[in-house]
């Protein structure tokens, strides 16, 4: 029988194998593919996936148990190939030495990654609208405009019919008017390239976590639930805080998105 240490030991030993900048590049290949398409269906579903989990915690504090689990059991995200194959190296590499058997928790794990690189795309957004546009922008709501107005503007200086010089002087006194076609189609370029940007930050933060003790707390997590499962169901939970602060930078760039409309 494993102990607690031996878990931790097992732990450690598939994080540095897996999570090391040239382990995450290795995992990685495995995303070039159709991941690239369910990349951005993925981004678009998480908001769902969140209230799904939302509501099997509602719907398990009144004892619904049956509902809660009819509710979180249904697929609402695309199984990526590079989710599958990290679920493959869980199952073969860690849990199936300690004994464990895999449970729905594993999956709420898998879907952690997607939101822990979601939470860096919007620190890149965050950055990026910070010192392009000395604004706020956590998210594609808050940047489309912003970037769409820049690119308007842009185009409208370019093609003046003075010259490029005097198109500057004149929209930087009266700026040109943006199209909401322009911020729609600004936006939806913005969702493809943020999802991939997310599909592949883990190459870059997976080593990060790794060293800062982040990917071995969350595999311990995994890991001491389906323990707790084996040795008496129904025990065992794994939460995964990810989501909800990945979901929190939606709110956070919907609510600005909402002050700069009603600001006008």
């Amino acid at each position: 029988m494993q102990t607690a240490q031996d878990r931790a030991a097992a732990v450690e030993a598939f994080t540095q194998r897996n999570f090391s900048l040239w382990g995450s590049m290795k995992l990685h290949r495995h995303a070039i593919g159709w991941d690239l398409l369910r990349a951005p269906a993925n981004v678009a579903l998480a908001p769902l996936f969140l209230l799904q989990k939302l509501a099997g915690v509602i719907l398990g504090g009144l004892r619904l148990t049956r509902a809660a689990r009819w509710i979180t059991a249904r697929p609402l995200m695309f199984r990526t190939a590079l989710a599958a194959e990290l679920d493959r190296r869980l199952y073969r590499d860690l849990l199936e030495p300690l004994g464990l058997i895999p449970q729905g928790a594993i999956d709420d794990y898998l879907a952690t990654r997607n939101a822990t690189n979601e939470i860096a795309t919007t620190v890149g957004t965050l950055g990026f609208g910070a010192v392009t546009f000395k604004s706020l922008t956590p998210g594609v709501l808050s940047l489309a405009p912003a970037l769409a107005a820049v690119m308007a503007q842009g185009a409208a200086v370019a093609s003046f019919p003075l010259g490029g010089a005097l198109g500057a002087v004149w929209y930087s006194a009266f700026p040109s008017k943006v199209p909401m076609s322009t911020v729609v189609l600004t936006g939806a370029a913005l969702v493809l390239v943020l999802a991939l940007m997310a599909t592949f930050a883990g190459i870059l933060t997976d080593p990060v976590q790794r060293r800062l003790g982040l990917h071995q707390n969350r595999l311990r997590r995994l890991v001491e639930a389906l323990a707790a499962e084996r040795e008496a169901p129904g025990t065992g939970r794994f939460t995964a805080p990810e989501h909800y602060v990945a979901r929190s930078g939606d709110l956070a760039d919907a609510a600005v998105n909402a002050l700069r409309w009603f600001r006008g």
